[in-house]
């Protein structure tokens, strides 16, 4: 394989410098060959023509969830694209993950809603997520939020306490809505998305 991905290299780069192919795109054929040994396992769900990762690490009323369904709704609905046409990433980190947080976290600590800017016993995203999961898009939670999720959504008396921050991070990840994936920091896996072609667009308000 390695000899292989060389000759592909010389090929392109080759190509690149009779005209046959744009440097860019002999960049390209060499980078699709080799895939990074740091890709995270959701990368290979990437398998659609158009690639967009909304992105946004404040609650701003779920808008990153709320625009991954408006972009397969005018796909389809306008240009006649089915879901499976595009690959559509939701990545949460900071206070936005609390929006990835299951019912029972929810109910079990009224300071979520408090902080995401719906106060109540039940994450609003949840439905919108679960109708989302089937249609292919990629929820991503970012690992470093929530090992500081403890010191932004527990009761303020419990924030100080070493301990029981640990203890709501392993709720958290056993907590979260089904089809939400972890990732170990939201910035490494935005430049992982953006390296296979996902437009970023910023959903933090």
């Amino acid at each position: 394989m390695p000899d292989r991905r060389h000759f592909l290299t010389r090929l392109a780069a080759l190509g690149a410098s009779i005209g046959l192919l744009s440097p860019r795109a002999a960049q390209g054929a060499a980078a699709d060959e080799a895939p990074s040994v740091a890709d995270d396992p959701w990368i290979a769900r990437l398998t659609g023509t158009h690639r967009v990762i909304f992105h946004s690490h404040l609650p701003t009323d779920g808008l990153a969830i709320g625009w991954a369904r408006t972009f397969l709704d005018t796909q389809k609905g306008s240009y006649g694209l089915e879901d499976r046409a595009s690959s559509v990433v939701v990545g949460l980190n900071g206070r936005s993950i609390g929006w990835f947080f299951g019912e029972a976290l929810w109910a079990k600590y009224p300071t979520i809603g408090e902080i995401m800017g719906a106060p109540g016993a039940r994450n609003p995203q949840a439905s919108l997520v679960a109708s989302l999961v089937p249609r292919g898009v990629i929820f991503l939670a970012c690992n470093n939020s929530i090992r500081a999720s403890g010191s932004r959504f527990l009761p303020e008396t419990q924030r100080g306490d070493a301990a029981a921050r640990t203890a709501f991070a392993d709720e958290v990840r056993a907590g979260l809505l089904p089809g939400v994936d972890v990732v170990p920091s939201m910035v490494v896996t935005l430049q992982q998305a953006q390296d296979r072609g996902c437009r970023y667009i910023y959903a933090g308000g």
